[in-house]
Parts: C-alpha cells; structure tokens; sequence
C-alpha cells in the first residue's frame, strides 16, 4: 500500500515516503480497532435492548392477558343470569342498553341456538336487512358452531350485521347455570377437533361480544399502555400506513392470532379482506413476514430484519397459546449513541494521526539528509566517479551507511583495473555464439522421401550439443550428438567433433551412391574421428556421445551406430521400438575401437526420434526429471501427422514440465519421418 501510495503520487524524498508508510499503516490498524470496536458495543446494544424488549413485551402481555380475564368474567357472569338463561328478550336487549351506555363502541349479540339461528337480541340495533344477512350466515360461523357444542372461542370476521371486521368472544348459555365454562380459545385452528363433538341440547342461546378492529387497542388497553413510562423502546404513534411508508418508522407494536390473523394495530390494507400476516409481504418490510410466520407458530426470538433502506430489530413472545407479540424498533434508533459516539471516536482519530504524521514528517528531516548525501555518493560511484570523499559521520545506522558507501568507493577504486582485465565482454560471448551458429543447418535437406525437423537449445549461452544432415546420392545421413559437460570448453570441443565427422562423410559422397549400403561410410566418419580425437586432441579427457543413422530413400532401410547415446524411439505402426542397441563407447576416450553398425527397415509413416539426454533430464521446479517413461506415454498418444507437429508437441510437454525452472543441460532433438519412396 505504501509503495503504491509513493509510486502513484510520485513521492520521491525518503521523508515523504516514510510519512506516507506510516500513514498508510496506522490509519487501517486505526480503522480496523475501530471497526472492532464499534461492531463489539453494537452487538453489546443489541443484547441490552434484546433484554428491554423482552421486558416491554412481559408488561404488554401482561396486560392483554389481564383484559382478557376481565372480558371473559364479564361474559361469563352475563351467561348465568336469568334473562339470558330464560332467553328474555326484552330483558336481554334491557341489559345490552346498559352496556352499551356504559361502553358504545362495543357490539352485543344474542344469537338463538338451533340450525335455523335468529339474532333476538343486539346492541346498538341493526336495521332488518342487516339482520336477515346476518341471520342467513350465522351458522357457518365457526364460533357458532363451537358455541353450539358448549365451547367459548373467539374468532376474528368480517361482521354481517355491523360491516366492520370484529373480535367476536362467543359463549355458550347453558339453561342450567351450574354448567362450568370451557377456557376461551381461538377457533381458528381447532375448528376441525370442535366440529367431531356432538351439538349440545342444553343450550338455551349464544352470547356473542363483537370488537371491532379499529378500537381494539383502546379496548385492550394497549393504547393507553404506551404511555407508561416502563415503555421507554416502543410507542403508538404511527399512521394507518407507517408499514407502506418508505421513510420507515422508529417503533411498532403486531398482535398475530394463531390462524394468522392481523388484530393490532389497525392498518390501512386498502382492502375488505380480514387482515392476515400475508399483508406484510406488500409492505416496506417484506421480510416481517417470516418472522410474523414464526411468531404464529409460537416461536420466541431476537432478530434483525431489513426493509426498504431501513433495518429493525424484531423480537417475538408469546402471550398465550392463542396470541404472540411481535415487537419493532428502527436500528438507527438503538444505536443512536453508539454511532454518535463512533463519529466522535473517528474524529479524534483522524486528528492524532494528522498531528502525529505532522510530527514524523519533521522529526524525519534529519534522517534524510544523510541518505540524500549517501545517494549524491552512489550516483558519483555508478557514474565511475570513485574518488568521492563523504563528511564526518556520526556513531549510528546512518553513519554506518556513508561509512561504507566511503569504503565501497575506495575498494572499487583499488579493484577496477583487476576487474577490467580478467573481464569478458558481452561482445565476446556474441561472436562465440554466432560463430557456434555457423556450425549448425540453417535449414535441414528436403527430400519427397522423408520429412525432417531439428531443435536445439542450449542451457547456457554456448551449447554442447549438435545435430548435422547431409542428403548423398540415394542416402540421407543425419547425426545428434552431446560433448560431455557444457559452456565454451564444451563448445570447442564440439566444434572439432562435428567438423571431422561431417569432412569424413563428405570426402566418401563420390562413392556413396555405388555402395549397397553405407554402413562402411558412418563407421568410417565415427572410427577414423574417434581415433584422431583420442590420440591427437583429449589430454582434457573430452568425449562426445553419438548417434548416426544412413536412410537409403528408396527402401527405407537404416544403418545406425549408436555411440554410448540415448537410445532414440522408432514409432511405427506396431507402436513404439526402443533401438537399444550400443555399437560403442563414445568417441574421444578410447582410440583403436571398432564400432558395429545394426540396421532397421522402416515403413512408409514410420518416424525416428533422436535426443540428446537433456531432453529426458529436464528438470521441474522440485528438480523432477522429465525421464524416459513421460516421453514415451507422450509419444504413445500422439498421431503423427508430420516431423514439425510431432517436434511441437515434444517441446511444448517437456516446457510445460519444467514450468519456469532453469534448464539443466542442453536439449536436442530430431524427428525423421519415412514417408516412402
């Protein structure tokens, strides 16, 4: 990063360099601590306002739960007074008119038990057609239907008689009194069980209380249970829509049924519809619903949720087994402090590392100087100026610099001219390597017979190896070959070698075409160069490995000597052929020995491949030799379609093994393809 820095605003001054380094680390170890910090007190805030959500969401289940005792006594003392249990009307519908008075919002129903259910009593009265509509539906009614068999449910319906969608708490009134209540459940999810029981007998009629929707927050006291002050997270003051508002909201308080009704708050759906969990799917916050699922469940958790560029804290709680919480506070509203206390943090910061960068950057200026002075040193020295003389130094790591820089300069001063005269030039090592060049073929014979291809790479600059072709009359006679070590005493050495082995060949060219063979030529060239070479020039014990071959054309058939070489590879249409067999020790060591010459027959398509051994020990990165087993499975699956596609393809594996490592001895290659007369 602060290479980067200095390189892309091209700060060149060790002063400016050092200033950007340390800036360039301090301020991610600042910023990381940072981000540690403030990611540890977040998850800190969150455990605390887990704890205070969970006690606002006791207080307001404790609350629901206390509402609905009272609403269940209240229904359960009328049920057991005589005017419902005679079914007086009048009488009924006399005490309606004081409950009503009492609390207007409220709806009172007394509904007759029988198949056939008339509405006898209500409270505020309903118009006639109201009545028949409300009549006519009557006993599909769930709760009706659990009433009928003796239960007290509540069930949440789109009210025929009212138009409005009501919390309707039903019981059963028994003619004998005596008769104990079942404890008030939800219909939503029971229906199935309550319809297996049989339809009581004694039922003299059903009280219904209808809540509508709208008012059930004022009903229950949720409403006024906000404003006690244990409440400090969550409030009740958003609007009918604060669900689709994309400004978000701070706070909310959901009220989910069992069946996956919506009973609090009351909210602005835009529809007719009872109100279900699956509203929430359309709102700012679609990821509600599956908390909302959750908590219908029954489940109890703490979660974050995202909504449309606002995220909320969720938690669910149960307030018994037919009602669950869910309550919301925005996140920003939570983390308030702490992000105000971060802004403050990242302030303070970013000011200590302004001032402590300013600090550096001039407490610095004295280490620089010297190194600008040592650099002025370095350039005078790369320049060939080594008489520079340096000031008195000072007894730290920056004297020791311009001590030695003084010191280098001296000694190379005191060592130039030895240097120099033992030196070899570039020039030099470029007029071996073009003389060495001359050696080899430019380019390979060509014939209708046969096709050709040669490579050769050195390991150093000079290479060792060789290959040599000569096309005679009906024979083409080629050579591969490998002086023993490598670099330039190689490179001479090899350089008589190939001379006299190529002047001995040539001087036969008048008689070769007359010859059945040219067995005689090659073990000629190969004892006639052996003999000069291990009597005249090898106190340096210098030998060459060789591998010669004479093609008749016409026929096919090859005269090879096989000189302490590499065994080469003959892949014909029986697969692949090893020509193991050794004629001699390589030339150079031994003078007087006789070297035989074995013979092949090869058909049209069969193909000769000829190597140095640098081929089979070219190394990998882990000093890997490529071997003899990988150049035959390569051969074995390769089709060969001509010498320079079989030589490419040899190459490019033997490449792709080494990956990059440096080349361990010189390489040399020849493919000769028999392609028939």
């Amino acid at each position: 990063m602060a290479s980067w820095l200095s390189n892309h605003f091209r700060i060149k001054s060790i002063r400016g360099q050092l200033t950007v380094g340390l800036a360039a680390t301090l301020v991610p170890c600042l910023a990381i601590g940072f981000f540690a910090t403030q990611e540890y007190v977040r998850s800190r805030v969150y455990r605390l306002t887990e704890k205070r959500l969970q006690a606002e969401a006791e207080l307001i289940s404790y609350g629901l739960r206390q509402w609905g005792l009272g609403t269940t006594s209240t229904l359960e003392a009328l049920t057991v007074t005589q005017p419902f249990i005679r079914s007086s009307v009048a009488e009924i519908q006399s005490t309606f008119t004081v409950l009503a008075a009492d609390n207007p919002r409220r709806l009172w129903r007394f509904w007759s038990a029988s198949d056939n259910p008339k509405l006898l009593a209500a409270s505020p009265p309903v118009s006639a057609k109201a009545k028949q509509a409300g009549e006519a539906n009557q006993f599909s009614r769930d709760y009706y239907q659990a009433a009928l068999r003796g239960f007290s449910t509540y069930q949440v319906v789109k009210s025929k008689t009212s138009g409005q969608t009501c919390l309707n708490a039903s019981h059963p009134v028994f003619k004998n009194p005596s008769i104990g209540h079942q404890p008030m459940m939800d219909v939503g999810g029971m229906i199935s069980d309550l319809l297996g029981t049989p339809v009581r007998t004694d039922i003299a009629g059903v009280l219904v209380l209808c809540l509508p929707l709208s008012n059930l927050g004022n009903e229950t006291g949720l409403v006024e249970l906000f404003g006690d002050e244990r409440l400090s997270l969550l409030s009740n003051d958003n609007k009918r829509d604060f669900l689709s508002d994309r400004k978000g909201f701070e706070s909310a308080v959901i009220l989910i049924s069992n069946s996956g009704q919506l009973l609090f708050p009351d909210i602005d759906w835009g529809s007719s519809e009872i109100p279900n969990i699956q509203d929430l799917a359309k709102t700012t916050v679609p990821t509600l619903l599956p908390v909302a699922e959750r908590a219908q469940r029954g489940e109890e958790f703490f979660t974050r949720i995202k909504g449309e560029g606002h995220s909320y804290l969720a938690l669910t709680s149960r307030v018994d087994t037919a009602w669950s919480l869910v309550l919301l506070l925005n996140e920003r509203t939570a983390t308030a402090d702490v992000t105000a206390i971060g802004r403050v943090q990242a302030l303070v910061a970013l000011l200590t590392v302004f001032f402590l960068l300013i600090i550096i950057a001039y407490r610095s200026r004295s280490l620089s100087r010297p190194l600008s002075t040592a650099g002025d040193a370095l350039q005078q020295i790369s320049t060939g100026n080594f008489d520079v003389q340096l000031p008195p130094v000072t007894d730290d790591e920056i004297g020791g610099l311009l001590s030695n820089v003084q010191i280098t300069a001296n000694r190379l001063k005191c060592y130039l001219k030895e240097v120099t005269s033992f030196a070899v030039t570039e020039k030099q090592i470029d007029t071996a390597k073009s003389i060495q060049k001359d050696f080899l073929l430019s380019s390979l014979p060509s014939s209708p017979s046969y096709d050709v291809e040669a490579f050769s790479r050195p390991a150093l600059q000079i290479g060792a190896d060789w290959y040599d072709m000569v096309d005679v009359g009906d024979y083409a006679i080629f050579i591969v070959a490998d002086v023993c070590d490598k670099g330039v005493p190689s490179a001479l050495y090899m350089s008589v070698f190939r001379s006299l082995i190529r002047s001995k060949i040539l001087d036969r060219c008048s008689e070769i075409g007359g010859l059945p063979d040219a067995s005689s030529v090659i073990r000629d060239a190969i004892e006639q160069t052996n003999n000069y070479m291990a009597g005249n020039q090898n106190a340096s014990m210098m030998f060459a490995t060789v591998f010669i071959a004479a093609v008749h054309k016409a026929s096919g058939l090859v005269n090879c000597i096989c000189a302490g070489h590499e065994s080469p590879v003959l892949i014909n249409g029986q697969g692949l052929d090893m020509l193991s067999t050794v004629s001699g020790p390589a030339i150079g060591l031994f003078g007087g020995v006789s070297y035989s010459v074995f013979s092949v027959s090869l058909q049209p398509g069969d193909t000769l491949v000829v190597y140095s051994d640098g081929l089979i020990d070219a190394r990998d990165p882990l000093n890997v030799g490529w071997g003899v087993d990988r150049l035959r499975e390569l051969l074995s699956v390769t089709r060969v379609n001509s010498a320079s596609q079989l030589m490419s393809s040899i190459i490019s594996r033997v490449d792709e093994h080494m990956a990059g490592a440096d080349q361990f001895d010189d390489l040399t290659v020849m493919v000769f393809r028999w392609l028939g007369s």
